[in-house]
């Protein structure tokens, strides 16, 4: 069955496909991924549309390679990295779901490409009240879903920069709300599994893999981002054509809101194979996968 990832900074639904036999290393885990949610997950859905929210202009893409692509990040994002199989030039320690490929957006999938799913994702998206539907995607036959809970809004520069911290790394009022949001959003899993035949729901929880200690991950500066951004437009994106930091693998941001590569690689490894029970609920990813 399909995986479904949902992504809102970040709600991420990720739906994998049909049940396959029990796989073996480093093939396929899944026929198929659906991802929904916001830049977290964009990978170029934004390109074409008439919206400020993009990235698909240097520096962004600095890492990745292929360049810019609309990816709100130097590199690779959280669902590139579930979605992939082993990327040895990263030195990471798991295979992941074993696409060769990273699921084409929406915007250019076509032909043969929606059989290994569609990348939904589009920069500045909110949450609607249709978009809390779960038993849509149930009923047009999502089996396997995990929701991402959104990750520790109050430390990034941008909400640094405009509210201050009073003494303490984040906003406070703003991680409650967060805690507020996600910990009802694991209520919901629990009452989806109860209520809907069939259905495995899981809860990745992004906050609490993001909240250890930055230094102990080789992380130097935590609360600015690596390019520069603007101060006018509110989007905290970065500024065209201008140089980024060089030591990219010690920035959490990338720019006012969004991680480095370095970052959604510790996300997506911890998302996909949890190192805590905290990590995710009540499987994590790779174990979804195998239901």
């Amino acid at each position: 069955m399909a995986i479904v990832v949902t992504v809102c900074c970040m709600v991420f639904v990720m739906v994998l496909g049909l049940n396959l036999p029990p796989r073996v290393y480093g093939e396929q885990q899944v026929p198929c991924i659906f991802i929904f949610g916001d830049s977290m997950a964009d990978n170029g859905n934004n390109n074409g549309l008439v919206t400020k929210a993009k990235a698909n202009y240097q520096p962004y893409g600095i890492d990745f390679p292929t360049g810019a692509t609309g990816r709100f990040s130097n590199g690779r994002n959280t669902v590139d990295i579930i979605g992939r199989s082993l990327l040895p030039y990263l030195d990471l320690p798991t295979e992941f779901l074993g696409f060769n490929d990273s699921i084409k957006p929406f915007a250019i999938a076509n032909g043969r490409d929606i059989l290994k799913g569609v990348n939904y994702a589009s920069g500045a998206a909110g949450i609607r009240e249709e978009t809390g539907q779960q038993q849509t995607l149930y009923g047009l036959g999502a089996r396997k879903v995990a929701l991402d809970g959104l990750g520790l809004l109050g430390c990034t520069p941008k909400e640094l920069a405009t509210y201050g911290t009073n003494g303490s790394s984040c906003v406070q009022f703003i991680n409650d709300e967060v805690q507020f949001f996600n910990d009802r959003l694991r209520l919901l899993v629990d009452e989806l599994n109860s209520n809907l035949t069939n259905a495995n729901f899981i809860y990745v929880n992004t906050s609490g893999i993001l909240s250890t200690d930055p230094a102990l991950a080789g992380f130097r500066v935590v609360g600015a981002p690596c390019c520069e951004v603007g101060s006018s437009d509110g989007l905290g994106t970065c500024l065209p054509l201008k140089a980024p930091c060089l030591n990219r693998a010690e920035y959490v941001f990338w720019d006012a809101f969004h991680p480095t590569e370095a970052v959604n690689i510790i996300t997506a490894t911890r998302s996909y194979n949890a190192r805590s029970p905290f990590d995710a609920y009540p499987v994590d990813i790779y174990s979804l996968a195998q239901l």
